[in-house]
């Protein structure tokens, strides 16, 4: 095949095209079932105790339906014609985008009565949209695979270290043409190996060009194959990579490593592990941020009258402002004044280490109990609702500390820092802030809305015993 051919494949299955075009045809379809699932009800009248109301309600409610399912379909399936995906896989995300939209439609007509929707309609609307789900989305991942049989569409992919195990990485790439990649070549850091060829294949650079190597042959995975290579260095490779939006895959066992969940991939039989680049889908970023002003706006509601309580005896006990505010870095390392209740003594040194115990002179009478009930963290909720913070996250670090953060430690700062974390419900203050980016990596790269609420739930009871906590 062409390259000019294999370019333009790749280029319309990674398009915004294709994914504008499925959620086009995914709106029809839906709203074939829902109409479908109306005429179905109205013929099947006489096994029902009561007949159907008119159709009217069911298409003024089109819209809403439709919002649901569209939403529903973008978070649980990403439009996953760009991944590779096994039946298994896929069979689940579509178990889960109808259920999910079935519930949300089920009680949105609940809520809102005028509405007028029956529930049947509801129920076999949902099932004629699982059997479009999976065979629609069954035919597209058999056409893909077809073309890929072809030679069609294949996947261009580097092989980092010549080694042994690069080669035999190599050899199940080119002997199984079936899995869909293209091998442009090896990276070594052997000088002596630049320019030559194994079995055919260019060793084209080291890894200190692994980028420009990536861009000037439009590499989209890269496979490292050095099980030796060191920790912070692999780490540094996966940062690096993550700016021409690859894909890292490592061909060996870092789960000591990096507390992340990884997916399993393999070639033959040959497993890797595939690093998730953490970050969110628009659907799942729109949920996350709908539950954080949710939750923020309830916590307002329920703190008021505690929170100017809290202002009055901190005034009382201690000279200085009832609030401290201090520069943090959030998202995207961009500074912002974060907002906590003082806890220590106002002549204390803004940007000293955090306390250790809690008899450190430094916190004040009335300081200890706020830190051991977390209360002083209530006036972030403002730094939430401004969109600096979240409910869930990282903790917010201090610039002194970030400046010394590697390529690899700057990953923390990928998603907005958090009222709450995992670091708060497992570590809490056992380890300094900056010790806990395992939690923090672990979070990044599976975070999702059942996460946060699992961690937001989980904080009720460290807060009310104040475990870990000083």
């Amino acid at each position: 095949m062409k390259p000019l051919e294999q370019r333009a494949l790749r280029s319309f299955w990674k398009s915004p095209w294709l994914t504008v075009f499925l959620l086009l045809f995914d709106a029809v379809c839906y709203s074939l079932c829902w109409l479908i699932a109306y005429w179905l009800r109205e013929a099947l009248n006489p096994m029902f105790p009561n007949i159907i109301n008119a159709l009217p309600p069911y298409i003024h409610a089109l819209p809403l339906v439709l919002g649901i399912w569209i939403f529903t379909t973008a978070y649980y399936q990403h439009y996953f014609h760009r991944e590779k995906i096994s039946s298994l896989n896929q069979l689940s995300r579509i178990f889960k985008t109808v259920l999910t939209g079935f519930i949300g439609i089920l009680a949105t007509a609940t809520l809102f009565k005028g509405l007028d929707l029956g529930r049947s309609v509801i129920g076999i609307s949902s099932v004629l949209v699982f059997f479009y789900l999976y065979s629609s989305r069954t035919f597209l991942r058999f056409m893909k695979r077809s073309l890929v049989a072809k030679g069609y569409g294949l996947t261009r992919v580097l092989i980092i270290g010549a080694g042994v195990i690069g080669k035999k990485v190599k050899d199940r790439i080119v002997n199984h043409p079936e899995v869909g990649f293209h091998l442009a070549g090896f990276i070594d850091d052997n000088p002596a190996l630049k320019g030559t060829s194994i079995n055919g294949i260019p060793v084209l650079g080291t890894t200190q060009e692994l980028v420009p190597l990536i861009k000037l042959h439009n590499i989209e995975e890269v496979f490292l194959a050095v099980p030796s290579m060191p920790q912070s260095r692999v780490m540094n490779l996966v940062v690096q990579c993550e700016s021409t939006r690859v894909d890292f895959k490592i061909v060996s066992n870092i789960f000591e490593m990096i507390t992340s969940q990884v997916k399993i991939d393999e070639i033959e039989d040959t497993p890797v592990i595939k690093l998730q680049n953490g970050h969110l889908p628009p659907s799942q970023a729109l949920a996350k941020r709908t539950l954080d002003i949710t939750v923020a706006l309830l916590l307002i509601v329920i703190l008021c009258l505690p929170a100017l309580l809290i202002s009055l005896l901190i005034i009382l006990d201690s000279k200085g402002p009832a609030v401290f505010k201090q520069a943090r870095i959030g998202k995207d390392g961009k500074s912002f004044t974060m907002h906590k209740f003082r806890t220590m003594h106002v002549d204390v040194e803004p940007f000293a280490e955090a306390p250790m115990n809690p008899e450190d002179l430094r916190i004040t009478r009335f300081g200890k109990m706020l830190r051991k009930t977390s209360l002083d963290e209530i006036p972030q909720i403002y730094n939430v609702l401004r969109g600096e913070m979240s409910m869930v996250g990282p903790r917010p670090e201090m610039p002194f500390i970030v400046e010394k953060y590697e390529p690899w430690q700057r990953r923390r700062l990928d998603v907005k820092p958090g009222i709450t974390g995992l670091w708060q419900i497992v570590g809490r203050k056992n380890l300094p802030l900056y010790l806990n980016l395992e939690y923090d990596f672990y979070y990044i790269k599976n975070q999702s809305l059942l996460l946060d609420i699992t961690i937001l739930l989980k904080t009720i009871p460290v807060v009310l015993f104040g475990k870990g906590a000083f």
